[in-house]
């Protein structure tokens, strides 16, 4: 082959003389040395810039390989390797990230290094810093801690690079400690690398920057500010040191921005500066654009500012004229590189639309401010479809959720209903609704029990890392990463098989406005708030629709409402024991109810069926346990029966999921647990009177394992769960049975046909609260699983009372109500035959309904309607027989 390479033939030629050689070791089965040519081949066609060329010899050297006797897995595996680099370097990096995994592990060390470095940088390309995290721990464990300092070093620096990307306080803690071990490193070594001082002083500059704008905009507090501009000094002098004008020109960038809150004059020199290094780092200047509108944003100057945006989204779209009337395209959004980035930019500049209508009570501001949130949303669909890790998502939602929120102020302004209810609707359980587009159908046994054996193994090893040194956390990360690996692995080979299994990449369909209808007797009330956005705490929004019309109004005082929720839920966590805690109950719940619930809205839910959509927070409280006579102390259950949902979009999808269990009702107590958990003396109580009138199965104590429940779970109608659980468990949400944990992680594997969940367990209803998304809880992994409704608690329940409260909505339920109204009518039941610290909201609020609320009679009820039903047919039959026989007569 060397003599073709060399050869004066022309191309097509040497094309036509390849042919024929790689054809003869084909005819010879001489697999081993085509796959070596080909490989060749397709190296000196990267040289030569031959992008298709090199992509398919390296890709005929893979197939060769494979057929190549003797085997040789290394050689096979630098073909792929080789793959990945190509691809890497073309751009088509999910290609490359399937050769890389393809290719690793190595025999060889330098080869592992190599590789989980390429996946890293890719992940991060791909701005998915938590799978690039993971990969730069794998590369530590190739590392000789004497022969790789330099490359420790480098890995220390990149590491703290990819967690300063999940742009999270909790990991700031991270960033630092990696930077010190690389600085702490850098001075053991004679000759240290200055431009690894400079990267080290640089990154730290970029996280206390970062943290400094939070408490900036949390609390005014400009210390973490400071420090940054000392850091970005120090940064300034070494690539001066260096003579690199690319960094120079970065670092003068950084420290305007740092400044723009401090000294809007030093800011606007830094950016100068900046600008006039620009030629060095060409690919800053949509930054610096960005940077001199924030700049004018922070003076009041928005006209100005609004030019700067515009220009900086230019240098990401290239588009031919970047007036602020241009649209852009869906193919210019797919190719925007940092998006995220984009999609702060595309957020700054709606919020500076919105601050210059609401100075000029100018309407055509708030319009423009709806049209950049239009091209925010196309760009965000874009990157939800990505195949990339779910923390990246929720990371994406929660930036999203900010646009969206801030959009429902121009739309209020505005009086834009449509709109606003596309913003609320698009702003809540969408990764959920993606979830939904899954097949609900099971997997077979034994594939179920080894992907669950996987889960079960990851999230061990999860609860392991609790309470360890940082390093030794370290090592468990690699250890779960490997697991990861083995899943996907295994995944990855039944997917061709059941790939309705595995989740959806579609965005779905929001519902629009028009095709809401409620019913007369009907009330839905949509919540969308935020703890934070920008530098300041923003409106909350809420919307009421009735057949009798539709409304958005404002929730104003935010931070005091949100102070408001976090004491009442202290409250709630506790019975009443003195008559200062009904006064300061009553006093707390009403000042919520007049937040939440405007005057002018409030003669519109006399006597009707309310389903609350929250956001937020809200998501917390039980709206039943609202006051909202406080002379009367009258609660809002009893003027109201109340529902919840995620979304009416969600609800809607949800609906449609056909459901064919084929029994009633499978209770599950554990009462003793193996993992020292307190007694749950009375929870055997609230499943056995259920199984009274739901026939069924029931797992008592020993019976109650999650083998057993996992089994059964698909079979069943009504699922009851009598025991403990951790929504709010940050590392891994459990639910307890007799001899172990269930995780939310193998709860997604479930596939269940339920009609009713209910987790009478603790805080089944509570978990991390995610913008875009609302509450992580166990009920929403039921609802993953396919539940058509769930009743999760929102505090820790006493056992007693639930089993009196649960016992009487089911005898409700039987009878005919609604699930909702068997809710209500239990929980009035108890209060009303309750009294002094026992009628306490503690006891009889926290289980809430979320989802379907209607019927769902037993079994034996729908037999007997059945018979009574063909009875009275054929009465009327036998009486139209003998009508007819008479008139004959």
């Amino acid at each position: 082959m060397d003599s073709i390479l060399i050869s004066s033939e022309n191309d097509t030629v040497k094309k036509r003389l390849y042919t024929q050689l790689f054809e003869n070791y084909k005819n010879q089965n001489n697999f081993t040395q085509l796959g070596t040519d080909a490989h060749e081949l397709a190296k000196w066609h990267y040289r030569k810039k031959n992008k298709e060329k090199t992509i398919y010899y390296t890709q005929l050297a893979i197939d060769a390989k494979k057929k190549a006797i003797p085997f040789d897995k290394e050689l096979l595996k630098n073909s792929y390797i080789n793959l990945g680099y190509f691809h890497n370097k073309y751009k088509n990096y999910e290609k490359a990230i399937k050769a890389f995994k393809n290719a690793a592990p190595f025999k060889k060390n330098s080869l592992n290094i190599r590789t989980y470095n390429y996946l890293a940088d890719i992940y991060l390309k791909l701005e998915d810093p938590y799978n690039s995290v993971e990969h730069r721990f794998k590369v530590f464990q190739y590392l000789d801690p004497i022969k790789d300092r330099q490359k420790i070093i480098n890995s220390h620096i990149n590491i703290a690079f990819s967690y300063r990307n999940m742009g999270q306080i909790k990991t700031s803690k991270q960033v630092i400690r990696h930077l010190l071990l690389a600085d702490s490193l850098v001075k053991k070594i004679e000759k240290p690398s200055i431009e690894d001082e400079y990267l080290i002083t640089s990154n730290l500059a970029i996280q206390y920057h970062d943290l400094g704008n939070m408490d900036y905009i949390k609390n005014g507090s400009k210390n973490n500010l400071i420090i940054a501009i000392y850091y970005y000094k120090k940064a300034l002098i070494i690539s001066k040191i260096i003579k690199n004008k690319g960094y120079e020109c970065s670092t003068n960038y950084n420290l305007g921005l740092a400044n723009i809150d401090l000294d809007t004059i030093i800011a606007k020199e830094y950016f100068n500066t900046s600008l006039s290094l620009v030629e060095h780092k060409p690919t800053l200047l949509k930054s610096i654009y960005f940077g001199f509108g924030k700049l004018a944003y922070k003076e009041k100057k928005y006209d100005q500012a609004i030019d700067f945006y515009q220009k900086s989204i230019a240098g990401f779209l290239n588009p031919e004229k970047a007036d602020y009337n241009w649209s852009s395209t869906r193919k210019q959004l797919e190719g925007v590189e940092k998006k995220s980035l984009f999609l702060g930019i595309l957020k700054t500049k709606i919020n500076t639309y919105i601050d210059q209508g609401n100075t000029s009570n100018n309407k055509s501001a708030y319009l423009l401010a709806l049209k950049t949130v239009k091209t925010a949303d196309r760009l965000i669909e874009i990157m939800l479809t990505s195949d990339l890790s779910y923390k990246t998502k929720l990371r994406w939602r929660d930036l999203a959720s900010e646009i969206y929120i801030i959009g429902l102020e121009a739309c209020y302004q505005a009086n834009l209903l449509d709109k606003a209810f596309y913003l609320m609707e698009k702003n809540k359980a969408l990764l959920l609704m993606q979830d939904l587009n899954r097949s609900k159908t099971a997997l077979p046994e034994g594939i179920l029990e080894k992907e669950l054996a996987f889960k079960n193994d990851i999230a061990s090893l999860e609860e392991n890392k609790k309470g360890l040194s940082d390093k030794k956390q370290d090592s468990l990360s690699i250890l779960i990463f490997d697991k990861k690996e083995e899943l996907q692995r295994f995944n990855d080979s039944i997917k061709g098989f059941y790939p309705e299994h595995f989740l959806s990449k579609e965005i779905p369909r929001v519902l629009s406005l028009s095709e809401i209808k409620p019913k007369e007797n009907e009330v839905i009330i949509q919540y969308t708030m935020a703890e934070r956005i920008g530098y300041t705490t923003p409106y909350g929004y809420g919307m009421i629709l009735s057949n009798e019309g539709n409304k958005i109004f404002k929730l104003k005082k935010i931070d005091t409402l949100l102070n408001n929720i976090t004491s009442l839920r202290e409250q709630l966590n506790k019975p009443f024991t003195t008559t200062k805690d009904i006064e300061t109950y009553t006093k707390v719940s009403n000042a919520i109810y007049q937040s939440l619930f405007p005057e002018d809205i409030r003669e519109s839910l006399k006597d009707k069926k309310v389903t609350i959509i929250p956001d937020h927070m809200l998501g917390m409280i039980p709206f039943e346990a609202l006051i909202t006579d406080i002379n009367k102390n009258t609660y809002f259950i009893e003027e109201n029966e109340i529902d919840y949902a995620f979304s009416l979009t969600f609800q809607n999808k949800n609906k449609s999921i056909q459901r064919a269990a084929t029994q009633d009702f499978l209770g599950v107590a554990p009462i003793n647990f193996s993992n020292n958990l307190t007694t749950l003396k009375n929870s055997a109580k609230e499943i056995t009177y259920a199984n009274k009138l739901y026939d069924g199965t029931l797992l008592v104590d020993q019976e109650a394992t999650k083998e057993n429940f996992i089994k059964k779970i698909k079979d069943y109608k009504i699922l009851h769960l009598a025991t403990h659980a951790d929504a709010s468990d940050s590392i891994v949400p459990w639910i307890a049975f007799r001899n172990s944990k269930l995780t939310d992680l193998e709860l997604n594997s479930l596939q269940s046909q339920a009609e009713l969940v209910i987790l009478s367990a603790c805080n089944t209803s509570l978990g991390e609260i995610r913008r875009g998304e609302g509450i992580l809880s166990l009920a929403r992994g039921f609802f993953k699983s396919g539940a058509h409704t769930v009743i999760p608690s929102l505090w820790s329940t006493n056992d007693k009372a639930t089993a009196t409260i649960t016992s009487d909505f089911y005898k409700n339920l039987s009878e005919g109500q609604t699930k909702s109204a068997a809710l209500r009518t239990a929980k009035l039941n108890y209060l009303y035959n309750n009294t002094d610290a026992e009628a306490s909201p503690h006891y009889w609020a926290s289980l809430v309904l979320i989802g379907d609320s209607g019927t769902l009679l037993p079994q034996s009820n729908n037999l007997l309607f059945l018979w009574i039903g063909l009875g009275v047919f054929l009465m009327i039959i036998l009486g139209y027989f003998l009508l007819y026989k008479r008139k004959k007569n």
